[in-house]
């Protein structure tokens, strides 16, 4: 990581490449997932571009993932201020790449429609979730984060971003608890 804070510090092409080769991908799933679909490609610019201009104020006492998400937090906070969303079930819109609810069933039609509908009830769900629980959850499933980092990036106790995701993964639960029990039941059938 030296590497890249000193090559993005002396304004190496190849550095600010590199960022985004390395972080691009998550910055862009997080900040999408925030902000929705329509904006996120702009506002993922936005992110890689402001680390590049502030990364002499990065002190590598901290996580670099830390400092990076909580820059791409912020700017989707101001987005979210300043235009409110026009549809919250879209900010979580799948795309090509995007991980998925596996089919351990024979594929058919039906299985992919059922899963087609399991994955929109969990974008859904999370589209759902209180602003302060769905950040921590994004950070560590679409970021990558450890607690420590959210913690970090977000200026909470670790113990305090646990448990927003325990408390996502709850409202998670019982978000899909229809899905659960008859999808359980016929991938587990022969």
């Amino acid at each position: 990581m030296d590497d890249l804070v000193k090559g993005l510090r002396a304004g190496e092409s190849a550095a600010f490449e590199r960022l985004v080769r390395e972080y691009g991908d998550r910055i862009f799933r997080f900040v999408r997932r925030l902000v929705g679909a329509r904006h996120a490609e702009d506002v993922a610019q936005d992110v890689l571009i402001r680390v590049h201009r502030s990364v002499a104020s990065y002190e590598p006492t901290g996580s670099f993932d830390s400092w990076l998400f909580t820059i791409a937090n912020n700017l989707c906070i101001d987005h979210l201020r300043r235009n409110r969303p026009e549809r919250r079930e879209g900010s979580l819109d799948a795309e090509e790449g995007e991980p998925h609810v596996p089919d351990h069933r024979e594929a058919g039609p039906m299985a992919a429609l059922e899963d087609r509908e399991i994955q929109e009830a969990l974008r859904r769900a999370v589209a759902a979730l209180p602003v302060d629980q769905r950040q921590v959850f994004l950070m560590r499933e679409a970021g990558g984060l450890t607690f420590e980092a959210i913690a970090s990036a977000l200026g909470i106790p670790a113990g305090t971003a646990k448990t927003r995701m325990r408390s996502a993964l709850s409202h998670l639960r019982c978000s899909l608890e229809s899905f659960a029990p008859a999808s359980l039941e016929e991938r587990s059938s022969p």
